[in-house]
C-alpha cells in the first residue's frame, strides 16, 4: 500500500514517483491532502499551461467518480464512502474563525474540536472590537510603493500598524502573548522586509513574518495578515490582482491559520472587489469587528451589527 501524506501540495510526477511502489496484487493508493488549500509551487509558465499547476489529488477530485453527489451519497457526506472520506473536524481555530472558511470552502461541514481554553484566551483583549469575537479587520488607505527596480510591493502605512498590534500583543500589561506565538503574512517579500526591519527595532525577532506559502501546515496563537496592495484606480485591471487576490486558495490558507485571534489590515475599497476578502469584509461589518478608514458604498448599506 501507498500513503501520500500533503498529496494537494505535490505535482503529478512526484505523486507518481512513490504509486509506483504498489503492489500489483492487492496494493491500495491514499491521496491525503486538501485540494482547497495551495496545490504544487510551479514558477514555469509552460509548466503551468500543461497542468503541473494541479495535483494529482484536485485533478481526481474534479472527476464524475470521485465528485461530491448530495443526491446519491447524501448520508455519506455527499461523496461516494469507497473512494472519498471527508476529514471535518477542526482542532485548531475559535468557532468565529471557522465559519467564513467553513462557508466559503466546505460546505459549512467543519466541525469546531479545538481546545476551548485556548481558542479563547484571547476574548478579552481590550483592544477588539467587539468582546467575545476574536476577529479584526483594520481599514487602512496607505500607499503602496515600490522600491528602485524591485518588482514587489510594500506598504508603509501597514506594516507600521502589524508593528502596533504586535507590540500590543506581546507587551501588554496583561498579555497572554508571546512573540512567538504570532504569525504575520504578507504577499510581497518587500512588505516582509519592512516588517521585519519594524519588528526587529522594538526587540519582536521571534515573531515570524512571512508569505502564505511559508505558512501552509502551521498553525499560530495570533495571526496577523498585511494584504498590502491600495492603488483605488487600478483595481479594474486583472493583472493588478496578485498576491492574495488571485487566488482563493492562499486566501484560504491564510484566514485557518490562527487558533484565537485573526486581524486583517488592507484597504477595502481594493478588497471589497475581491470575492473571498469581500465576504471576509461583510463578515466582519456585520459582526461589528471592522475598525479603521470609511467604507466604500457598495458596504455601506450592510445590516447594522447586532449588539454584544
Amino acid at each position: 500500500h501507498v500513503f501520500v501524506d500533503e498529496a494537494g501540495q505535490a505535482s503529478e510526477p512526484e505523486c507518481l514517483i512513490p504509486l509506483g511502489l504498489v503492489s500489483d496484487a492487492n496494493g491500495q493508493i491514499v491521496l491525503a491532502g486538501d485540494p482547497m488549500q495551495l496545490g504544487p509551487v510551479i514558477k514555469s509558465r509552460l509548466a503551468m499551461a500543461y497542468g503541473l499547476n494541479v495535483s494529482m489529488l484536485e485533478r481526481l477530485m474534479s472527476r464524475p467518480v470521485y465528485m461530491r453527489d448530495e443526491d446519491a451519497f447524501g448520508a455519506c457526506g455527499a461523496y461516494n464512502p469507497l473512494l472519498v472520506t471527508k476529514l471535518v473536524n477542526n482542532y485548531r481555530s475559535h468557532p468565529a474563525l471557522l465559519a467564513l472558511p467553513s462557508r466559503l470552502f466546505y460546505h459549512r461541514e467543519l466541525e469546531v474540536c479545538a481546545d476551548p481554553k485556548v481558542v479563547t484566551s484571547l476574548l478579552g483583549w481590550e483592544k477588539l472590537p467587539k468582546k467575545g469575537f476574536p476577529l479584526i479587520f483594520h481599514g487602512v488607505r496607505g500607499g503602496e510603493a515600490r522600491e528602485g527596480r524591485s518588482p514587489s510591493w510594500f506598504n508603509a502605512a501597514e506594516a507600521v500598524q502589524v508593528m502596533r498590534y504586535c507590540c500590543l500583543l506581546a507587551r501588554g500589561i496583561s498579555s497572554q502573548v508571546s512573540a512567538s506565538d504570532i504569525g504575520v503574512i504578507t504577499p510581497y517579500r518587500k512588505q516582509v522586509e519592512k516588517i521585519k526591519i519594524l519588528l526587529r527595532n522594538v526587540d519582536l525577532m521571534d515573531i515570524k513574518v512571512g508569505s502564505v506559502e511559508e505558512f501552509q501546515g502551521q498553525e499560530y496563537l495570533v495571526v496577523i495578515i498585511s494584504t498590502v496592495r491600495s492603488n483605488e484606480d487600478r483595481f479594474e485591471d486583472d493583472r493588478y490582482f496578485l498576491g492574495f487576490l488571485s487566488n482563493s486558495k492562499r486566501f484560504n490558507v491564510a484566514i485557518t491559520r490562527p487558533k484565537a485571534l485573526l486581524i486583517v489590515l488592507g484597504n477595502p475599497h481594493v478588497l471589497v472587489k475581491d470575492p473571498c476578502f469581500g465576504a471576509l469584509l461583510e463578515y466582519s461589518i456585520t459582526n461589528g469587528v471592522y475598525t479603521g478608514c470609511d467604507l466604500p458604498p457598495e458596504l455601506q448599506s450592510l445590516p447594522e451589527p447586532q449588539p454584544p
